[in-house]
């Protein structure tokens, strides 16, 4: 028998390293696609979750690698149902959006295809996978003995340290980690999926930046630029005479000129988005720590210095919705994992 919280925080762990850490921008890509090319995402990502779950086998034998094909099987199933109905949530908003005919958003709001739907799949998909961990330990693991190679291997490990200090120290760095995930990769995608609109894009229908993401592409160098405006434009000065002749510009030129433009004014908004996102991780992180250690009441002083440097944007309603949803989305989670993480280090370190 082993302690129940320890083994429950090592599944969480594992579940939340193999769809947040090791679940490459590909792989959700091919999930998200369709045929042999879905096929192929999921295999590989049920794959990715059976490997995090190694050392379960290794330390249960039988009952060990039955709930790692279990928990390998699952995870592909529940992805893919995930996947076909936020794909039937977004097509939803988008044609609802075209019957409204209302034209194009700025950047920071919410989008006239905003639909709340995929960010609450995204966190019923997590809430799933954590309950089939729950009950495959309690059907699987919960009466089980641990093997003696693997209780062997870990005495020589732990060596002449005291266990019950090396207990203390594995669970904490245990429910830490899981923190640090789903708080600096989880969250950030789950925000992103709650306020970014459904987009329709080259016949792929993309959310957050999590089915498809939109990469804006580097603007050309600015020498080649200057080099297009001085084939076509002359200048001659005698004295005080100053003479310029301009030619009628090229359309091929003209078109990458207006395309270089164009990307010159969007990586400014991608710099942004950049940079909001470490802002929100950095809140978060300081939220977790002011719950872990009993001090909620600094959580506001986060909020209100976050508002402040917005604070004259609040005025547009567009952004003050935008900002609004982002920062409530991105405080809950923090809150909850924080609790969550609390609690069970309150059990392992009593």
């Amino acid at each position: 028998m082993t302690e129940p919280v320890l083994v429950l925080a090592w599944l969480v762990l594992a579940h939340l390293s193999a769809d947040f850490l090791f679940q490459t921008g590909s792989i959700v890509r091919a999930k998200s696609g369709h045929g042999s090319e879905a096929l192929r995402g999921l295999l590989a990502h049920g794959a990715i979750a059976a490997i995090c779950l190694i050392p379960v086998g290794l330390a249960y034998g039988g009952p060990g690698w039955v709930f790692v094909a279990v928990s390998a099987v699952l995870h592909v199933l529940i992805d893919r149902s995930k996947v076909l109905l936020t794909r039937r949530t977004a097509a939803a908003a988008l044609i609802a959006a075209h019957g409204r005919h209302e034209g194009v958003q700025p950047s920071e709001h919410l989008g006239r295809a905003w639909t709340p739907w995929p960010a609450g799949l995204f966190i019923a998909d997590q809430l799933v996978h954590l309950a089939v961990a729950f009950v495959a330990w309690a059907a699987l693991l919960s009466a089980a003995a641990l093997q003696p190679g693997w209780i062997s291997a870990v005495n020589a490990v732990i060596g002449g340290f005291d266990p019950a200090a090396v207990h203390d120290v594995i669970s904490t760095a245990v429910v830490i980690a899981s923190l640090a995930i789903a708080n600096i990769v989880g969250a950030s995608l789950f925000v992103a999926i709650l306020v970014r609109p459904v987009e329709q894009s080259e016949g792929e229908t993309r959310w957050g930046n999590r089915a498809g993401p939109s990469v804006v592409d580097p603007p050309p160098e600015r020498p080649e630029v200057i080099e297009a405006d001085r084939s076509r434009r002359w200048s001659v000065r005698i004295g005080p005479l100053d003479a310029r002749i301009e030619a009628e510009p090229d359309p091929a030129t003209t078109e990458a000129a207006a395309a270089a433009s164009a990307a010159r004014d969007l990586a400014p908004r991608a710099q942004n988005a950049r940079v909001g996102a470490t802002i929100g991780i950095l809140e978060r992180i300081l939220i977790v720590v002011f719950v872990l250690t009993g001090s909620e009441a600094a959580i506001g002083f986060v909020v209100a210095a976050k508002t402040l440097a917005r604070f004259r944007l609040l005025d547009d309603r567009d952004f003050a919705e935008y900002y609004l949803l982002g920062t409530l989305g991105s405080v809950a989670v923090a809150i909850i994992t924080g609790l969550v993480g609390r609690a069970a280090l309150v059990s392992l370190l009593a």
